[in-house]
């Protein structure tokens, strides 16, 4: 998903203590010609972050004066241990989120400004048109399923359901026994993403698949 790592001559102990200052100085023309070859989202992943961000927020305000429009960062979009998961969460909140907020503007365009535009996330929830995130975005579509197919279930009166969600090319399944099932750590295209989701398994088959033999 990324096209260039820049590393950091930085680091942050466990405990916070500052081991090696960041020198901004040093890695900024890393930085600078990154966006002039004509990268435009960046993410950002320091070890320890996710509990000691200064390092982050020095590097992330650099990237804003550079003028990248898309910056994520890990202590904001991932704030767990674990610094490989939360590093690959935060590389697809950048590849994804440009992608999404151009979605989402085009769509509020169109509906105007009367209607409150809101839009499902992965966990099943929904959150506000300017708070939706490209980590927030992966299963949103099959989530949303499990959301009707358990609100339509409890109309019908039945508690415990198993959904069978089948589409072009692939199909979902999901269960319900009372509550939603749902995963904070999953592999999603060989990305690990560290984030609440719905527990949907998915099988490479679909409606319009042909199987030979």
């Amino acid at each position: 998903l990324y096209e260039r790592v820049i590393e950091v001559d930085e680091r942050v102990r466990a405990d916070g203590c500052v081991e090696r200052l960041l020198d901004i100085a040093a890695c900024r023309p890393a930085i600078e010609q990154a966006r002039a070859d004509g990268i435009d989202a960046v993410a950002i992943v320091f070890m320890h972050a996710w509990k000691y961000p200064d390092h982050e927020k020095a590097v992330a305000k650099v990237c804003r004066k550079i003028g990248f429009s898309q910056i994520s960062v890990s202590h904001e979009v991932s704030p767990l241990i674990k610094l490989v998961g939360r590093g690959d969460t935060t590389v697809v909140d950048a590849y994804l989120s440009p992608i999404l907020s151009r979605y989402v503007q085009r769509v509020a365009g169109e509906l105007g400004a009367g209607p409150r535009l809101m839009f499902m996330m992965s966990s099943g929830g929904l959150t506000a048109a300017d708070m939706f995130q490209g980590k927030d975005a992966l299963l949103s579509g099959p989530a949303g399923g499990v959301v009707g197919m358990v609100e339509t279930a409890k109309l019908a009166g039945f508690e415990k359901v198993i959904g069978f969600d089948m589409g072009g090319t692939s199909t979902d399944v999901a269960h319900y026994d009372g509550e939603y099932e749902r995963a904070f750590d999953t592999e999603v295209a060989g990305v690990r993403i560290r984030a609440p989701m719905m527990r949907i398994h998915t099988v490479a088959a679909g409606g319009g698949s042909i199987l030979h033999y």
